[in-house]
């Protein structure tokens, strides 16, 4: 009896198991109006909630524009337009897992606004108010990219200069996309703290987060997501693009991330083969290095915008 017990209930709890850790890591959650707001003013990082509340009051005083497009695979995507009096580019942003372009960019807007960029913050596939059940750390948003770059050159015209830039999952979306050959005026792409593939960063908080170890718990899941959520985890990675990449890419990230480690963005770095330069912002966290080293990410973004903006 206790051996029929066991036949049953062992399937039964890794089927279970394998459906938490596929809701854990990608499927979509409704969160509620303002989340951004508290998340910031909890932390005890006070550069933080300076350049945020800043950057609220800033963008309350700009006009905006809902923007609209359907992935390949029929979902709407939603953004948020905000448009330059005298243009010089407009930059398309990602915003990383289970974020938000508010919490993601926020704080750099009234900067990249003042070199003259507008900006097309984007809401990720099975995030904000874009459509779709599942996040897919990068292997079918990549092939949003292509949509938004064709919204701009449509809306702004095909010799209107354009860059990519994504922090995090989103900065993981943008290199995955960096071996298309857009039809548009694509100039660079700037990727700040990306990984290297879904498989080797949930990987790695898996190991760092449980005393478990993660190859049952990786193969379980990329069963789970190629099953359910129509993606595996090692089907595309940013390296295999970057291996072909076709545009210049500026790569940023904190020495200090203990979410995605630095040593993904440096190991980016060295298969990419098209022009690239790399900053390493000492003792920055996720996401952190603009707040860390303002002056050193400001300085490295004005070059590479300036210098691929000046390019025929």
């Amino acid at each position: 009896m206790l051996f029929w017990l066991m036949l049953l209930l062992v399937p039964a709890a890794i089927f279970g198991f394998g459906f938490w850790l596929l809701h854990y890591a990608c499927a979509r959650r409704e969160l509620p109006e303002g989340w951004e707001d508290r998340r910031v003013e909890k932390s005890s990082n006070e550069a933080w909630k300076q350049a945020w509340r800043a950057g609220r009051e800033w963008l309350e005083h700009r006009e905006t524009e809902e923007a609209e497009v359907q992935s390949e695979d029929g979902f709407l995507l939603h953004g948020v337009l905000i448009p330059h009096i005298a243009p010089r580019a407009t930059v398309i942003l990602f915003h990383g897992w289970r974020s938000s372009w508010e919490l993601d960019f926020l704080c750099i807007l009234p900067f990249l606004h003042s070199l003259g960029l507008q900006c097309l913050l984007v809401d990720e596939r099975a995030q904000g108010d874009s459509e779709g059940r599942f996040i897919t750390f990068g292997v079918r948003e990549r092939t949003d990219v292509p949509v938004w770059v064709e919204f701009v050159a449509n809306r702004f015209g095909r010799k209107h200069p354009i860059f990519l830039h994504g922090v995090s999952m989103g900065a993981s979306v943008v290199t995955m996309a960096s071996s298309y050959r857009f039809d548009a005026n694509v100039r660079g792409i700037v990727a700040d703290c990306g990984f290297a593939s879904p498989y080797e960063v949930v990987s790695s908080v898996w190991r760092s987060r449980t005393p478990f170890p993660a190859h049952f718990a990786m193969w379980l899941l990329d069963k789970f997501a190629r099953w359910f959520a129509g993606f595996g985890l090692k089907e595309y990675s940013a390296e295999k693009a970057l291996a072909k990449a076709e545009h210049p890419v500026l790569f940023i990230h904190g020495t200090a991330d203990r979410f995605v480690p630095s040593y993904m963005t440096k190991q980016a770095y060295e298969v990419c083969r098209s022009e690239k330069a790399l900053l390493l912002v000492e003792g920055a966290g996720h996401c952190m290095s603009w707040l860390t080293d303002p002056e050193a990410c400001q300085a490295a973004y004005r070059d590479f915008i300036e210098k691929h903006l000046a390019r025929n």
